[in-house]
């Protein structure tokens, strides 16, 4: 109850949200929009909502011309399962949705409720930074692999991701999103750094795990308790974690 009497504290509107409201107005495209808006809002609340329940450090969710976007200050902190959960939040809204608009609403403006609300659904699965997609595809990597080279990896993915969709449906219709995509690879690519780093420095302070994972290298496993066996000697995370920001990037 406390978390939803601040809900509206943690929603803001973006200036250029505003501006598209009063161009779709002017060209008699407001109920489709807002129609788009309001289903792209549902999808964000339910990550908001997930992120409520397992106690995440928020930030806000921004109301973007094409979209939502919610920013989480502890998001990759967290147990890998209860992220998976936030992120997952988002997709499901969508069956929701669809049950919603089978039963109160009929005719002409019923299919097009439906398409928008499909294509929402599919476009936020795209493995793209920042979509929910590509946030899927980066935790199942770092509960399987090292957590540097998921990073990385899920990095490489997104990119080729998105040349592909740029390739294929770069319009003027669909410049503001590309465009905002393209930023967004630049942006998650100083992320991982910084992200590493700030990781790395915290192990110390991490939850408690109850799994463990021997390494004979500098490889580093979220969601176990890591240890190390160099110059046959055990040594545990914390005693490595200086070595460990030594092979992040700056």
């Amino acid at each position: 109850m406390i978390h939803l009497k601040r809900f509206h504290l943690d929603v803001h509107i973006h200036f250029l949200t505003i501006l598209y409201i009063l161009i779709a107005l002017i060209g008699n495209h407001l109920r489709w929009y807002l129609s788009a808006l309001t289903i792209v809002c549902f999808h964000e609340s339910c990550h908001l909502l997930m992120a409520y329940y397992f106690h995440f450090d928020l930030q806000k969710v921004e109301i973007l011309p094409f979209g939502a976007y919610l920013s989480i200050h502890d998001f990759y902190f967290h147990p890998i399962s209860h992220e998976l959960c936030v992120v997952l939040a988002g997709p499901c809204s969508h069956f929701l949705m669809y049950y919603v608009i089978i039963c109160f609403f009929k005719g002409s403006y019923q299919n097009d409720l439906l398409l928008i609300n499909s294509l929402v659904f599919f476009f936020n699965l795209l493995p793209i930074y920042p979509m929910d997609g590509h946030r899927m595809i980066c935790l199942l990597l770092q509960a399987t692999i090292d957590l540097k080279n998921a990073m990385y990896l899920s990095l490489k993915i997104s990119v080729f991701c998105f040349v592909i969709l740029s390739v294929s449906y770069l319009q003027l219709n669909t410049l503001l999103i590309i465009s905002y995509l393209f930023i967004q690879q630049f942006e998650f690519m100083k992320f991982i750094s910084f992200y590493l780093r700030t990781y790395y420095s915290q192990i110390p302070s991490l939850y408690e795990r109850e799994k463990m994972k021997v390494h004979y290298d500098l490889s580093y496993r979220r969601g176990y308790r890591n240890y190390y066996f160099i110059n046959s000697q055990i040594y545990d995370e914390e005693s490595v974690m200086f070595l460990l920001l030594k092979t992040v990037k700056k």
